[in-house]
């Protein structure tokens, strides 16, 4: 759902008049910015799992998250990928091909359980607001921000992305779509997890 200028004007006005005072600890701010984001509602998270990516069939040993960012808002993003051995994990932007056949959405989710905003990010087709596509097939022809491989077969849990935000963060282009992506061939599980403030 994109934010109509009203609400855009709102939400600055607030700022402005409250900027550093927080609803939640009732007192001056002393949290830093993100927090802050999650404290008035404008931080979204979604995490993807599978059991076994070595016995995943759609895509190939493949797990994929794909989206479409709002036309009027910028994400400030961050991701962590999870693997018990060795993976590779891609973040594409853009594509000539693939980025079909999704097996379903999954639900974006406020990090503010009591707010009432919603995320302007839809589906990889852009038809279903506040989710994200799972499982389209691989992004094609697209600029590839991100290509790593993780870990390495018998290190134990492998984690990639987020843990320091400065460094981590990527702002992504209003209305494109992205996907990321984790390939595994070994029978292992594997989450995604992505999140993001909208402003």
């Amino acid at each position: 759902m994109a934010h109509s200028a009203a609400y855009k004007l709102k939400v600055l006005a607030r700022k402005r008049a409250n900027q550093f005072y927080d609803k939640v600890v009732k007192g001056t701010k002393v949290i830093d910015t993100v927090h802050d984001h999650v404290h008035d509602g404008e931080h979204f998270f979604v995490t993807y799992s599978v059991a076994d990516l070595g016995a995943a069939t759609t895509p190939d040993d493949m797990m994929t998250v794909s989206f479409t960012t709002p036309s009027d808002a910028r994400l400030h993003f961050v991701w962590v990928a999870i693997c018990s051995s060795g993976a590779r994990v891609r973040l594409i932007r853009g594509k000539t091909g693939g980025g079909v056949n999704p097996t379903g959405t999954l639900q974006i989710y406020n990090s503010d359980e009591n707010s009432t905003n919603t995320s302007g990010v839809t589906d990889v087709a852009g038809a279903n607001e506040t989710k994200v596509s799972y499982d389209a097939t691989l992004f094609t022809g697209g600029v590839t921000l991100i290509d790593e491989y993780i870990g390495a077969d018998g290190q134990g849990r492998t984690f990639i992305g987020g843990d320091t935000r400065g460094d981590q963060e990527i702002i992504l282009k209003e209305s494109t779509i992205y996907q990321l992506s984790l390939y595994e061939t070994d029978n292992v599980p594997g989450t995604l997890q992505l999140s993001w403030y909208e402003i």
